[in-house]
């Protein structure tokens, strides 16, 4: 789509960092995207992925006709705009065109402000808004308060109102694993309270300074840290050492949580909150929080007991009360809900409510129905799949297959409450033979790995006539992202019955050319990982070289590494500078992993437990973290080419499915013969990998933009 995004700057401020990751993310994954700036003194930042444009000046009216004109000369499909007045621009200045573009307007703040003096232009715009944004397609909220203030005090309709999560993890994701801190609190300790705000009447920074002179006078001792600056600076200077406080002030930094002390707790005493995004970016770093609890929208960025406390009420004694309760916090149980916070999760609602606003409503959907059984220990297997419900569940409801696996496996596949989950096979054989006579919704085969033996070959002949009547009723069946093991005759069979299906990919084009029919797309592993910006950023540390081995099985025979081979990797990773980690991709994997280990003489991330979710966590933590990883195990190396690490496959030859599958992605020339005999020629092709690291970044935003390319093609030929 062709969007524009409508601020006021692009700096400065929580809403301008919020345009321009929004910005950033809609670039990445593939949309035309212009940021116009209202304040004709905005920064333009150098060598951004997208146009920007700022009006000339002039005032009001100026500014519309001049945005107005903008749009005129280059048309798009939706305007985002954030605050009040460029809310307020975008609805002028769209008024009556002819087609006119989907609007979007964001509130970033509570609007009510107790005892603050407004001037006359803010009352105005406030008064103009309340007329207006009900006329706006969608409006965006940052926080549920925010909501429900845009339907109660202007007039918005509840159905018109989005809550969007705000990216506040943007700056962290880059630098969490480096910056992170999960050491328990201590009171016994110097305990640094952080101060990350501007110095404003809304914030009450001195509240926290009378906080930490309370707990002071009880003998600890506590300092205050304030990454902030603003008019009231040398208001807290004076009260600070009025009370005995020890303050350092450092001014403001983007990346304050990297620069914090040991044993802190970020403090947010402000009276009125939009969201509180340094409570979420202190919580990605491993810094607990107390906020105030009737602060508004702080209530979104803090959790309870899992990234911090809420004072009672905004009294020192209150919030002095809350910092004795905190104990730190627990890296596992914030990851997931931290997650709502990223640059690809608020993007992908955005975008969402950017596709309804352009529909005039929420999309008609369809059922879906899709099978995901994988192997019961394999976190690749639940990866793949996830990605591919996520997609799926974009066209409607799902029903999912998932057969005898365990909670444990299921974890991984990030199932939602709406899903619905089948393990009788009897009740799923009649949920698919229902619903494709019916001819109605989708049916999605399992992606991943499959064969064409006799025995495959014969359950595709069995669903056939059903595919038939699905489709002559206007039915979508689709097959995604798999890949072929190797070339039997029965790969004709299948072929001929999967001509039923209006949408056919394979992840190799080995596997295309040996089915003869379908597309190439990239494995939906590809769909899942790090965000654009977090993998295109070049000065997070990577330390570690991770190497995970496959274990050979009865059925499926691997020489285990020698002595040789062990030593071939101790001179790689001496060679490139880089630790050795060993990993267990699959549970299985496990002993073989310990054993690597102990003889490289380094760490091992093998399976603590049967979660899947925990232990791709735990990977993907490593994965962040190492500059490659040379592996054997296919989505070892894609996992890991989602979080930044270049992929190197241990290949066996030319129709390794892990050589061909990156491949298939658009990521080349990254594999070394799995028996490292020539340790210098490995060498060489894994340096030169990593030259081409930028290379191999843009090949996995591409990977996702082509399956969400694929989910549209998807989304066109189906009958709603």
């Amino acid at each position: 789509m062709r969007i524009a995004i409508l601020t006021t700057a692009l700096t400065g401020g929580g809403a301008e960092f919020v345009a321009g990751a929004w910005a950033h993310w809609l670039a990445d994954e593939g949309h035309e995207v212009r940021a116009i700036l209202t304040d004709p003194r905005a920064e333009v930042p150098y060598a951004a992925p997208f146009a920007v444009s700022r009006v000339a000046g002039g005032g009001s009216l100026a500014t519309v006709r001049q945005v107005r004109a903008a749009l005129r000369a280059d048309p798009v499909d939706a305007v985002v705009a954030l605050q009040n007045f460029p809310n307020l621009v975008a609805l002028a200045a769209t008024r009556g065109m002819r087609p006119r573009p989907a609007v979007l307007v964001s509130e970033r703040n509570i609007t009510t402000r107790e005892a603050e003096p407004q001037s006359r232009a803010d009352l105005i715009k406030r008064e103009i808004a309340r007329r207006v944004y009900r006329r706006a397609d969608t409006v965006v909220a940052i926080s549920h308060p925010v909501a429900g203030e845009l339907v109660g005090a202007y007039g918005v309709r509840p159905e018109q109102v989005v809550v969007v999560p705000n990216p506040a993890g943007r700056r962290a994701e880059v630098r969490t694993a480096a910056s992170h801190r999960s050491d328990t609190i201590s009171l016994e300790r110097t305990l640094h309270l952080l101060l990350p705000m501007r110095l404003v009447p809304q914030k009450r920074a001195t509240r926290a300074v009378e906080a930490a002179a309370l707990l002071r006078a009880e003998g600890l001792d506590v300092r205050v840290v304030c990454f902030g600056k603003g008019p009231l600076v040398d208001e807290l200077t004076e009260f600070a050492a009025a009370r005995g406080v020890p303050l350092d002030l450092p001014g403001w930094t983007a990346d304050w949580v990297a620069s914090a002390p040991e044993n802190a707790i970020t403090v947010l005493p402000s009276y009125r909150e939009g969201f509180g995004n340094v409570l979420v970016e202190s919580a990605m770093g491993g810094i607990p929080s107390v906020a105030v609890s009737n602060s508004y929208g702080a209530a979104d960025a803090l959790v309870p007991t899992v990234t911090g406390e809420l004072a009672f009420s905004g009294d020192p004694v209150d919030i002095a009360d809350a910092i004795r309760r905190v104990r730190g916090l627990d890296a596992e149980r914030t990851a997931a809900w931290a997650a709502r916070f990223s640059s690809a999760r608020s993007g992908g609602v955005l975008l969402a409510a950017i596709e309804r606003a352009r529909g005039g409503g929420s999309p008609a959907t369809v059922p879906v129905l899709a099978s995901a059984v994988g192997q019961f220990d394999n976190v690749g297997d639940t990866v793949l799949r996830r990605g591919y419900l996520d997609h799926l569940r974009t066209l409607g409801p799902l029903t999912v297959w998932v057969g005898d696996k365990s909670d444990d496996y299921l974890s991984g596949l990030g199932l939602q409450p709406d899903d619905r989950i089948v393990r009788d096979a009897r009740q799923w054989r009649r949920a698919v033979s229902r619903r494709l006579l019916s001819g109605r919704g989708v049916y999605a085969f399992d992606t991943g790995e499959t064969e064409v033996r006799r025995a495959f070959a014969l359950r595709y002949l069995r669903v056939a006539p059903l595919l038939l009547v699905h489709r002559l009723r206007g039915g979508t069946a689709i097959l995604t992202g798999v890949g072929v093991r190797e070339s039997r005759a029965w790969r004709r069979v299948i072929g001929a019955v999967l001509r039923l299906c209006r949408v056919v990919t394979w992840r190799d084009a080995a596997s295309r050319r040996m089915m003869g029919v379908g597309e190439v797309t990239p494995d939906w592993a590809f769909a899942l990982g790090a965000d654009a910006a977090t993998l295109r950023d070049a000065g997070s540390p990577r330390p570690l070289l991770a190497i995970s081995v496959r274990q050979g099985l009865s059925h499926a025979a691997r020489e285990r590494p020698d002595d040789r081979w062990v030593d071939a990797v101790r001179t790689l990773a001496a060679d490139l500078a880089l630790q050795p980690v060993v990993v267990a991709q699959i549970e299985r994997d496990g002993d073989l992993a310990r054993d690597l280990a102990e003889r490289l003489g380094c760490e091992a991330v093998t399976w603590l437990d049967g979660s899947h979710a925990r232990q791709e966590q735990r990977l993907r933590d490593t994965y962040r973290r190492s500059a490659a990883v040379l592996s054997d195990r296919l989505h070892a190396v894609v996992i890991a080419a989602t979080e930044g690490a270049v992929p190197i496959a241990l290949s066996t030859g030319p129709m390794d499915k892990t050589s061909r599958t990156l491949e298939g992605a658009g990521i080349i020339g990254t594999s070394v013969a799995r028996d490292l005999h020539d340790v210098a020629a490995a060498r060489d092709r894994i340096r030169d990998a990593l030259a081409r690291r930028d290379e191999i970044v843009g090949a996995v935003i591409a990977a996702r933009v082509s399956l969400r390319a694929l989910t549209a093609v998807v989304a066109d030929r189906v009958r709603r």
